[in-house]
């Protein structure tokens, strides 16, 4: 199955275009996994980054998608830019939460337009008492305890990102269809659960133990081959009884 391109204008394509020529600026944290922005311009951070105490972080994958497009300078702690061949190491490595094939899958999906944030790390730690969330208890707990980086100290959202394990038969990504009015406050339920797998399609048990974690929200897998990303999603089939 071939995710297409949703019937409503692309917000994604939109945001892009609007930035021209204008980039934003990110100053890579080591320590962190994960860069500062430093000034953002135009609105893609409306539906990229994630907000902590005022500030707004973009991930390994934010940053490599939008440095290919132009629209982030990545710097280093000596305001040196950071070209696109390092940030690729940076994400090929698999040291900072994201896999080579996690990238793809993420660049291929906010290319089509949809807004995709990774899985248990909330948008921002600011929740409404009105709003749906999905986030477990633990990933909660871990946000409401964030630090500010003074000492270049890593906060436990960090922590967070970089034990988890986005290439196993667990949702990576959470992803929402395109939405002029997505509020990072409160996102709501995503339209689906992106799962990374590494060589085959998951057993029937593997496939069962998945689901029954996330009964209600819609679960997809993902596997990129040889240059080739393909979307399966598996629904059950009742077979017919015999006479």
């Amino acid at each position: 199955m071939i995710i297409d391109q949703p019937s409503q204008d692309s917000l994604q394509e939109s945001q892009l275009s609007s930035c021209g020529n204008v980039a934003s600026r990110a100053r890579w944290v080591e320590d962190a996994g994960e860069a500062e922005v430093l000034d953002s311009k135009g609105k893609l951070w409306l539906t990229t980054g994630v907000t902590r105490g005022g500030k707004l972080y973009y991930n390994v994958e934010e940053i490599g998608f939008l440095a290919e497009r132009g629209a982030l300078v990545l710097l280093d702690d000596e305001d040196e830019t950071i070209g696109l061949e390092e940030i690729y190491k940076k994400i090929a490595g698999g040291n900072y939460g994201c896999s080579w094939d996690a990238f793809q899958a993420y660049k291929h999906l906010k290319v089509l337009g949809y807004i995709v944030g990774r899985y248990g790390v909330p948008w921002t730690v600011k929740h409404s008492g009105t709003c749906e969330v999905t986030d477990s208890p633990k990933s909660m707990a871990d946000t409401e305890r964030c630090s500010d980086r003074a000492n270049g100290a890593c906060n436990d959202i960090t922590k967070f990102l970089k034990q988890m394990h986005i290439d196993g038969i667990y949702p990576s990504f959470e992803v929402h269809l395109p939405n002029s009015k997505f509020k990072k406050s409160c996102p709501g339920v995503p339209t689906f659960l992106l799962c990374l797998l590494r060589d085959k399609p998951p057993s029937r048990d593997e496939l069962e133990t998945v689901e029954n974690k996330f009964e209600g929200i819609p679960l997809k897998f993902c596997q990129f081959d040889n240059g080739r990303i393909s979307f399966l999603s598996f629904d059950n089939v009742t077979l017919p009884s015999l006479p």
